[in-house]
């Protein structure tokens, strides 16, 4: 990426050549010593440089990244921790990360997997050597170099929020770091606490992202992948049967019942090699089968220190690990004889990364501190020029509840308490409830329509309340997909051309800006691997696939004929519903797999009237039926209707699924609990305000679905926002 304006000339002494990439703590330079050797530049960013944590923290960096410089680490040239803004310089590894070696070529091979799982496991054992954890170990922080006789090769990189053995700094109460698809369950349970085996269980995410093409905990969003970390089993599938029970070891809940990183690469070295094209196996692997099998001793470690312990298992975890060690290697073994599982390309890591300094995961089953039941009215007045009232627009996080008004830009209301902790307000006099939208959260930023009088959009820091970036207005909606903000820069009229613009979400960096032939406010939908799809029908251009980062075509899908609305894509599937001319209303939907086009259809008995994009999940898609206010669920393989739920039930909200149910908002303000499989009723909460003879519909204007946060719910409604415990 070219210099921008503001950006250094000269570090340290090194010439700053480009830009290679933004993290959240810096900026990273391609840099030149005065011999010409080239050099990665990381640079904390200038609204850091005061903060005395982010100083510590980076200070910490240079020290772990010094300690562990090996074979399979980047190693450290140089570094000013005290200068006005902070410096390291490692080697530079010409390459590209993991994450966009997947993106650009698909999932690796049964042989490439191996070599990159033994390479990480000997940079882990390394790095747990010289008694440090890296904490957040993920295909981002894995470079494959290229180059004659090293292509492919892995580097570990990042040590940002590593700690040593012996370290003094502390993690803060409830401060999570990491990236969730990526990281081990005590991570959020017990932050404090963690140890090696974290980055063992990172390890074992990370070779199934990259045989799969996902994390094993995919979900939706940051918060409910955390919640399969902790909760669910991995999901396995496309892994190669010779790895599966080595990765699922690495995967186990409890840090003891998983190998070492020496226990690893000793499974790893100790698997059958991979047959060649032609069926034979290569030289290595005939050198290597003897009947004689690689050692299983555990190495031998320093003895415990402090909280972080990199000291070996007790006596009795010992054993469980050589117990699990020796099942994998002689199943491996057998397993690897009779050849491999192929490989099947999923989604992306796009549930996000959680910044330490920026978001708090609380998982389930554990309750913010101080929380009891609350609900808080944040209805506007109602003036007699102004007879609609609208209530406000609000969005449950584990940061807390983010809520948007015709009066105030944004504000947060405490998780625990409902008490409002800062607001921003809206410096404009008045704001038409109709375009009122809720906020959107993401990776601790908060994007809301501008607080000025441009009619922007805005960037909060969900943590502070400090105003990271603004787009100047008059823009049109935005959404977050695929790790970008997407902003429609003109204004929503009778055009059939857009423009749309792409941005870094933390820090502003416009990515790239085009104009697209549609007349529909927000035409993108989330794909995989790092793509978009945008819907340009109205300009007869089908539906095409975008790379997020680049705003690059990468093909284009005809779409099925007729008046069909794109109410969704998940998994590279696009779901349509027909409408009808006369009602407006949908009577069938049609299913089409985007990677080969081809399409089926799934009529429905009945018309439905959707409110919002269905929530599809597994073979089921659920739709908020708005017209008949009930939820229909379809079964997607046999393609029919699965159930309906009664009318009587009058649903008001978006479906969400947590925990194996599904639950919606009612308009008495109570939060329903139904079976996703039969949608009968587990349970209901009390209502939380007294609603009276207000219109529900009238004070909503929109459908958020409820959130499920450490055992704890949120619900939106007409009169406010609430909280209560979930449904036994």
């Amino acid at each position: 990426m070219t210099l921008r304006e503001n950006d250094p000339r000269s570090v340290g002494g090194y010439r700053i050549e480009s830009r290679i990439g933004t993290g959240g703590m810096g900026v990273v330079y391609l840099g030149r010593s005065a011999s010409g050797r080239a050099v990665a530049v990381k640079v904390v960013h200038t609204r850091y440089a005061d903060n005395a944590e982010f100083r510590a923290r980076f200070r910490q960096e240079i020290v772990a990244a010094r300690r562990v410089s090996g074979a399979f680490t980047a190693p450290v040239v140089d570094a000013d921790p005290d200068a006005e803004r902070p410096w390291m310089a490692t080697a530079f590894v010409p390459g590209r990360t993991l994450t966009e070696r997947v993106a650009e070529a698909g999932p690796l091979d049964g042989r490439a997997l191996r070599r990159l799982g033994t390479e990480l496991a000997e940079a882990l054992r390394e790095i747990h050597r010289a008694e440090v954890v890296h904490r957040d170990l993920k295909p981002s922080n894995v470079l494959l170099l290229e180059g004659e006789g090293d292509d492919g090769a892995a580097r570990v990189i990042d040590f940002g929020i590593s700690r040593a053995a012996s370290s003094d700094v502390r993690t803060q109460t409830g401060m999570v770091m990491g990236s969730p698809p990526f990281m081990a369950p005590e991570q959020f349970s017990r932050p404090r606490e963690v140890g090696p085996a974290v980055d063992v269980f990172s390890l074992g995410a990370v070779l199934v992202y990259a045989a799969t093409g996902r994390s094993p905990f995919e979900a939706e969003n940051a918060y409910l992948a955390a919640y399969n970390t902790v909760h669910s089993e991995p999901e396995l599938g496309g892994l190669p049967e010779p790895l599966r029970p080595l990765v699922s070891a690495c995967l186990a809940k409890e840090p003891a019942d998983r190998p070492t990183s020496s226990e690893v690469l000793d499974a790893l070295t100790g698997l059958p090699e991979e047959p060649t094209d032609d069926g034979s196996k290569s030289d290595s692997a005939s050198e290597s089968e003897s009947d004689e099998k690689p050692s299983r001793i555990p190495v031998t470690v320093p003895p415990e220190t402090g909280t972080l312990s990199l000291s070996g298992p007790r006596p009795n975890e010992r054993k469980r690990r050589r117990t699990w060690l020796w099942t994998a290697l002689v199943g491996a073994a057998v397993l690897g004889m009779a050849g491999t599982a192929s490989v099947t390309v999923l989604d992306d890591d796009r549930a996000g990364t959680v910044d330490g300094a920026d978001t708090r995961v609380t998982p389930r089953g554990s309750v913010p501190a101080g929380w009891s039941p609350w609900h808080n009215a944040l209805e506007p007045e109602v003036k007699d020029d102004d007879p609609m009232p609208f209530g406000p627009a609000c969005v449950p996080d584990a940061l807390g509840v983010f809520c948007s008004s015709p009066q105030v830009a944004l504000m947060r209301l405490s998780s625990a308490t409902g008490q409002v902790e800062w607001t921003k307000p809206m410096s404009r006099k008045k704001v038409n409830g109709y375009t009122l939208r809720e906020p959107v959260v993401r990776e601790g930023v908060v994007f809301v329509n501008s607080s000025d009088r441009s009619e922007g959009v805005d960037a909060f820091d969900g943590r502070t309340g400090a105003r990271l970036w603004h787009v100047d207005g008059p823009v049109g909606d935005f959404a977050y997909l695929s790790g970008v903000l997407l902003v429609r820069l003109d204004e929503l009229g009778p055009s059939d051309t857009a423009r749309f613009a792409a941005y870094e979400p933390r820090t502003g960096e416009e990515l790239w800006q085009r104009k697209l032939a549609s007349a529909s406010a927000s035409p993108f939908h989330e794909g995989s691997k790092g793509t978009l799809y945008a819907d340009l029908r109205d300009g007869s251009g089908g539906i095409a696939r975008l790379d997020a980062r680049t705003g690059r075509t990468l093909g284009n899908v005809e779409a099925p004929k007729g008046d069909l609305w794109l109410a969704t894509v998940h998994d590279d599937t696009a779901y349509y519903a027909r409408w009808d001319d006369n009602t407006g209303v949908s009577a069938a939907f049609f299913i089409q797999d985007l990677d080969s086009g081809k399409t089926r259809r799934i009529d429905i008995p009945w018309s439905v009237e959707p409110e919002a994009p269905p929530l599809v999940h597994g073979d089921t898609m659920y739709i908020f039926d708005y017209g008949n206010e009930t939820l229909l669920a379809l079964d997607l393989k046999r393609g029919k209707p699965l159930w309906t739920s009664s009318r009587d039930l009058r649903v008001f909200s978006e479906p969400a699924i947590h925990d194996g149910r599904l639950y919606v908002t009612m308009p008495d303000t109570s939060i329903l609990a139904l079976d996703p499989r039969t949608g009968k009723e587990i349970g209901r909460t009390a209502s939380s305000f007294d609603t009276g003879d207000r219109s529900f519909e009238e004070l909503t204007p929109n459908s958020v679905p409820p959130l499920l946060v450490g055992g704890v719910l949120y619900g939106v409604s007409g009169p406010g926002v609430f909280s209560v415990a979930d449904v036994p």
